[in-house]
């Protein structure tokens, strides 16, 4: 896997620095008071509990810098001659004049007027990278990082592990609450239950709602950029609007999202589905 740090430095770790401090924040506080959390930690009295939850909080982190290092598939900004026996999809191949046929049909690749290369499909030049990336999805302010072909079911394991998290966080964090009559009283003894309910509220409604949609991409076979800007898409405008190229089946598309490392040649995918020709082609 090749991992990339020529990022903006300064914005990277200031985020990463922040979800890594409210990641590891919240727990600390029940781990401080009387929790399920510090009673299984602390007092030893179920460590495979606090084993089990301290395990998936170091997953969900894990799983956060791997989205965030991992290179999500920047091209290469220049072309290179590629030698004519080499028809490998590896990491580091160029696309050429070659790639341009499949079969019988031709399919013209959009260039790049800011990195002066020919994008193969599903590929789309990122402002804030200033570099193409290949099955672009997004650029995630809360990575600082494109997610793209290489690193998105990273990002999608991340919102699992995370949304796990703050589900089995809050549980934690409610049950510790205690009774007082005064309100002042309950405010001292439960204010910092009270803090990190509040964000987990409003972080889980954001990563709930991400690893819904992921999920629904990933099973589709799309992207956000995809599906959001579909109309502007030379190689999906043309098509019906209900009509996916990309879409191999449920299991198909899990298994290649999950589970296959090299990149795509997606204009295979695409020339074997969609009638190239007869819908307008590409261009």
């Amino acid at each position: 896997m090749m991992f990339c740090w020529n990022c903006r430095c300064g914005a990277n770790i200031l985020v990463r620095t922040i979800h890594t401090a409210l990641c590891v924040g919240v727990p600390v506080t029940l781990l401080v008071k009387d929790t399920i959390l510090s009673r299984a930690v602390i007092q030893t009295q179920d460590l495979l509990y606090g084993i089990a939850y301290l395990l998936l909080m170091t997953l969900s982190i894990v799983f956060y810098y791997l989205a965030c290092f991992i290179d999500p598939g920047y091209l290469p900004l220049k072309k290179k001659k590629a030698s004519v026996n080499n028809n490998s999809e590896d990491e580091g191949s160029d696309e050429d004049s070659s790639m341009l046929k499949n079969g019988d049909k031709d399919v013209k690749y959009r260039m790049c007027d800011y990195c002066e290369i020919q994008q193969p499909m599903r590929a789309k030049h990122c402002e804030d990278c200033k570099r193409c990336v290949r099955k672009y999805d997004h650029h995630c302010p809360w990575l600082e990082a494109c997610v793209g072909e290489r690193n998105h079911k990273f990002f999608l394991l991340f919102l699992l592990a995370t949304a796990m998290l703050v589900l089995w966080t809050f549980y934690i964090a409610w049950n510790a609450i205690v009774f007082r009559l005064d309100w002042s009283d309950w405010f001292k003894a439960n204010f910092l239950f009270f803090i990190d309910i509040i964000i987990l509220i409003f972080g889980g409604f954001v990563v709930v709602g991400l690893l819904c949609f992921h999920s629904y991409l990933m099973v589709k076979g799309m992207t956000t950029w995809e599906a959001a800007s579909r109309e502007r898409i030379t190689y999906l405008k043309y098509l019906d609007d209900d009509y996916n190229p990309f879409d191999e089946g449920v299991c198909k598309n899990m298994y290649y999202f999950l589970c296959v490392c090299k990149v795509r040649k997606w204009e295979s995918v695409y020339s074997k589905k969609a009638d190239v020709n007869g819908n307008g082609g590409i261009v």
